[in-house]
């Protein structure tokens, strides 16, 4: 979590109400991926950094250099939004806007990211019954993502919002040495 969570939060309800009572939270979501991917630009993310918390003649420049690269991508309300950011000295919360509308969409979706890390990739097999079995136990629908890491023996890690299932055996050794210098 970032410094700028607790202000992003209320651009970010504001936002999802908006775009719910639009009906248009998919919409939404995909245009605000775009505003971030244009605000993480290396050459506009050092302008948002530099007019951070002030509005300037530079920071309307910034503003329209940000609607010009994303003209045709995003609609008329993410440009509003982009210019209240800018006016309020804001631009550099678009990141945590972002990952907050996110979390706001699957919570109302009932939709939960989930990272699977292990050793190797997993069969589809492995894929569909561990889906099957996390939707069913968290009553959720289930997105899940791979990765892999080398440094796992075998066995996998399971990280789904705040909670952490880890069945790695690498956890599983470190458990039985506590256990044993325990003794």
């Amino acid at each position: 979590m970032s410094d700028y969570t607790n202000i992003a939060h209320p651009y970010a309800k504001a936002s999802f109400d908006f775009a719910l009572g639009e009906n248009k939270l998919q919409e939404w979501h995909s245009m605000l991926s775009i505003l971030v991917t244009v605000a993480e630009e290396e050459t506009i993310a050092k302008q948002i950094s530099s007019a951070e918390g002030v509005h300037t003649q530079q920071s309307e420049e910034l503003v329209n250099l940000i609607i010009h690269v994303c003209q045709g991508l995003v609609d008329d309300h993410v440009i509003n939004l982009i210019k209240v950011l800018a006016e309020n000295g804001r631009l550099a919360v678009i990141r945590d806007l972002f990952n907050l509308f996110s979390d706001l969409k699957d919570e109302h979706e009932r939709v939960i990211p989930v990272t699977v890390t292990s050793s190797e990739l997993l069969t589809q097999d492995q894929v569909t019954s561990l889906t099957a079995a996390l939707e069913k136990k968290l009553e959720r629908q289930v997105e899940m993502e791979q990765v892999i890491d080398d440094s796992l023996v075998g066995g996998i890690v399971i990280k789904a919002g705040e909670t952490v299932i880890d069945g790695s055996l690498n956890t599983s050794i470190n458990r039985l040495a506590h256990q044993l210098h325990a003794r």
